[in-house]
């Protein structure tokens, strides 16, 4: 829909009179230059939940407000980059993007329980900055600590909270608690004396001897293989994990005891021979549900939006293609 368009607009009041919610990414003050705004769109609907995902959202200091805001720019000003140690390069992983659409998800659902209770929506005001900086707080927190000045904490969020290697791959562990250190130095480094010494024997002090411990498991953890490793780490109830590729990850038992490995769907006219998406995220006991398609390609379901659910004629569907108005 071209909404640019003066038809465009038409037809889209008429969908927000039969719409539940709205979604959009817009710079501040697109829709409103487009005559498509809350303000305006409320009085077609008083019951639209109206849901607006920006950078550094519609309200706050106009320098922010008005910036056109990528996922990588958030990461930055948030100091999620800092934060994961990422002094330079690009993120991997668009964590902004994805937390947006998670937290406007829940936005939406509470507006639409208080619709349900008081009979009106409302204006969602969604900032990936914002969200990015409560996500941060763990490592915001640890920067306020009274000691963090006198430790090289960098971007460690445990004395031990790393990736180690084996024979043959790589494994991730932690230790949360006196006890898990206690049994790992014990039990599976076979070095008691760590737990009493003087640069390991406080879980604060053990910040500024992180590499040394890191040395130590991995004289232990390249003398073993992958299984073997992961087994006696698991016998100990030390928390660790298989190291996984984006391919293996496809294979993962668990993945697909839940049933969240997706495989059915044809994507060969996107020159994919086969490609596996999850499936629904959230497991409900009496309505499970389950993905039955992949997303639409643009205007996959314009016939049955224009056609069926605002009763216009296939005609004026090809009239509109022509005029460019969808």
């Amino acid at each position: 829909m071209n909404l640019r368009n003066e038809k465009a607009k038409e037809l889209f009041k008429e969908l927000i009179a039969e719409s539940d919610i709205l979604v959009e990414n817009f710079v501040k003050g697109t829709m409103e230059r487009w005559g498509l705004g809350y303000d305006i769109l409320k009085e077609i609907n008083p019951r639209l939940i109206y849901c607006k995902i920006s950078g550094y959202g519609n309200e706050g200091l106009e320098r922010y407000t008005n910036k056109t805001a990528f996922d990588i720019i958030i990461q930055a000003e948030a100091a999620i980059l800092d934060a994961l140690g990422l002094k330079e390069g690009p993120p991997k992983l668009p964590i902004a993007d994805y937390s947006a659409g998670h937290v406007a998800a829940i936005g939406i659902s509470q507006a639409l329980y208080y619709r349900e209770k008081r009979g009106k929506g409302q204006f969602i005001d969604i900032s990936m900055h914002d969200i990015m900086f409560a996500i941060n707080m763990r490592a915001q927190a640890r920067e306020f600590m009274p000691m963090a000045k006198s430790l090289d904490l960098g971007t460690k969020f445990l004395p031990i909270y790393n990736q180690y290697h084996t024979k043959d791959g790589l494994f991730a562990m932690t230790t949360l608690t006196e006890r898990q250190f206690k049994r790992l130095c014990e039990n599976i480094l076979k070095k008691p004396e760590l737990i009493q010494d003087s640069r390991f024997n406080n879980p604060i002090i053990r910040f500024n001897h992180v590499d040394l411990l890191d040395e130590i498991i991995e004289e232990w953890s390249t003398t073993k293989t992958l299984q073997e490793a992961l087994e006696l780490l698991e016998a100990e109830r030390i928390p660790c994990g298989e190291s996984l590729s984006m391919y293996e990850v496809h294979n993962h038992p668990n993945l697909k005891a839940r049933g969240m490995l997706c495989d059915q769907f044809d994507f060969s006219e996107y020159n994919v021979k086969k490609a596996t998406i999850p499936n629904r995220l959230i497991q409900f006991s009496d309505t499970p549900g389950e993905v039955l398609a992949p997303g639409p390609k643009f205007g996959q379901h314009n016939e049955n939006i224009y056609c069926n659910l605002l009763n216009y004629s296939k005609k004026s569907l090809e009239q509109w293609k022509k005029d460019k108005v969808i």
